[in-house]
Formats: C-alpha cells, structure tokens, sequence
C-alpha cells in the first residue's frame, strides 16, 4: 500500500510533466513523424504478402484521430495480376477499435475518385446465419461512379456510360461458405448504349443505340438467386421505357481465395414501351419480340416472358400473364 501512494503521489506531483510529454508524443506522432517516407516500405510489404500479386502506390500517407483513427493516403494507385489497375484520389481507412480487440475486420473504408465517383464501405458484426455460421454486416454506397470506367474495369465486350449510385446492405460470411443476404438499391443516370454487335447464344446481336434517362433496379441476393422486386427502364419522354420483374440464379464461389459468380436459370417478366424512333432503327432487333406487340399512339408496347435454364441456352419467350 505505501508503495502505490508513493506512485500515485508522483503521479500527483508530475502530471504537468506528464501530460506535455503525451503532447509531444502525438505531435510527433501525428504532425512531425514523416508518414509520406514509409510509402516505399508499404508497398513492398503489400508485395511480399500477396506473393507479388498487388502492388500499391501512394503520394501522402498521414494520421487522424478525430472523429476516430484511422489513415489516409492520397493518389493511391492498386495494380493487380487479375485485374485491371484502380486508382483514387483519397483512400481512407478507419478500422474498428471493437474490431481490433475481437481481431475482426470491422470499420470502414471510404474512397473518393475511385472509378471517378465516391465509394464507402463498412463491415461490422452481423447475425449468425441459422446454421450458426458468423456473419458480418456490410453496407456498401457508391455515388456518381462511370459505368465506362467499370466497363473498363470488369472487361465487359460493351461500350457503356452513365453515373451509377448504388446502395446496398448484407449479411455475408466473407469465406462464401453460405450464401450472403443482400438488399440492392441501384439507380443509373444518363444511360448511354452505343449501337454494338454482341455474341449472345442465339448468335451475334446487333444492338441498337440507346438512351435513357435513368434504370433504377430494387432486389435482393438470397439463397443464391438475384430477385429484381421492381425495375424501371427510362423515364416518360425516352425512346424507350418500360418495367421489369424477375429472377436469376446468381451463386458466389470460393475458388482457392479467388471469389466468382456462376449465373443459373432466369426468368423475367417485361413490359416496354417503344417510339416508332426506337422501333425504326431497332427493327431486328424487336423481332424476337413482335408476337407480344400492341400498336400504341407513338409506338408499341411489347409484353412478354423471358426465361431460360441457363445463360448458355437461348431463351425463350412467352406471353406475359
């Protein structure tokens, strides 16, 4: 007991001595300390650890503490051996000190100028699935993303432009031994199709151009099926408008560390309205569909069934109930 009230009695005595050195140390540490120096030191970390398979770059790297810790580095550069090279304005990474004690990987990564749009992520703890396996709760935003640039970036054989905002929410075991639970909500604005021939199971298509004002989609990713609750197609005043419902078989797969999708049967109920515009510079194309046309003022309008056992098979159509 005397021993501590000697402690505690110096403590007492040097709280002023104590608390400039806390100071000094956290200005050193967050203000002096020379963070843009270790960017050579991260990169070739990040290199031994993915067996050279990604590469990061960056041109500042400093320290918060407020609202919460966390780093942030600017112009950051990612390359990969699987994908195509991603870049960022800003990169923030603000992980959970729950997280840290639990050695879980919560907290929140927020990217500005990722793909030229905002993105943010964040993963906290979620319910156990009911086979008991643990879960985590990830929310994913992304704002004014460029559709040309995820073209670019997941190799699709299609000219595309347009903003994309999308949000979503999901209870998902990041080993992919279950099936995640995800809401979606994904709007697309100023959407550009360029007219294009694309290889489909019937053969080549040739696409005519198309432009909407907007494709806003709300679904869900349960059980490994894709369920598009509502879609809108256009807006009053496009070429093309219409609605859509349905589902796809969509399985995500842990292949050795690498995640894929494989895509199952589909079925979708569609109802469209084209202009006689549209129709005039989309006549082969509608003709897959003209046994489900109704002459309208401006146009038509084209009710049908769309569905096949797999995306390799042509599909077939039929007349919506």
């Amino acid at each position: 007991m005397e021993n501590i009230s000697k402690f505690f009695k110096w403590l007492k005595e040097n709280k002023g001595k104590l608390f400039v050195m806390v100071v000094s140390a956290f200005i050193f540490l967050f203000v002096l300390f020379p963070f843009d120096d270790l960017s050579d030191l991260i990169s070739s970390q990040v290199a031994k650890v993915t067996n050279n398979a990604v590469y990061v770059q960056f041109d500042r790297l400093k320290m918060s503490l407020i609202p919460q810790p966390g780093v942030q580095m600017d112009h950051v550069y990612i390359e990969s051996i699987r994908t195509p090279a991603l870049s960022a304005q800003e990169l923030v990474i603000t992980p959970s000190i729950t997280g840290l004690i639990q050695q879980k990987p919560y907290g929140s990564v927020s990217a500005k100028g990722l793909l030229k749009g905002d993105v943010n992520v964040s993963i906290g703890k979620g319910n156990r699935s009911d086979n008991g396996v643990e879960r985590h709760r990830i929310e994913v935003s992304a704002k004014k993303v460029a559709l040309n640039d995820i073209r670019e970036f997941a190799n699709l054989p299609v000219l595309l432009k347009g903003q994309l905002n999308l949000e979503t929410t999901a209870l998902a075991d990041l080993t992919f031994q279950e099936q995640p639970d995800v809401e979606i909500n994904l709007t697309i604005n100023q959407f550009e199709l360029p007219p294009a021939n694309v290889n489909t199971p019937m053969g080549p298509l040739t696409v005519p151009e198309l432009k909407l004002s907007s494709i806003e989609l709300k679904g869900r990713l349960a059980a490994g099926r894709l369920v598009i609750e509502s879609g809108t197609i256009g807006k009053p005043g496009d070429e093309l408008q219409g609605t859509v419902k349905g589902d796809i078989g969509l399985t995500i797969v842990n292949r050795g560390g690498a995640f894929g999708q494989q895509i199952g049967a589909y079925n979708f109920d569609i109802d469209l309205r084209a202009k006689k515009s549209f129709q005039d510079k989309a006549g082969l194309f509608l003709t897959f569909i003209d046994n489900f046309k109704s002459p309208t003022a401006d146009g038509a309008q084209y009710k049908f069934k769309l569905s096949a056992s797999n995306p390799m098979m042509p599909p077939s159509f039929g007349a919506a109930r």
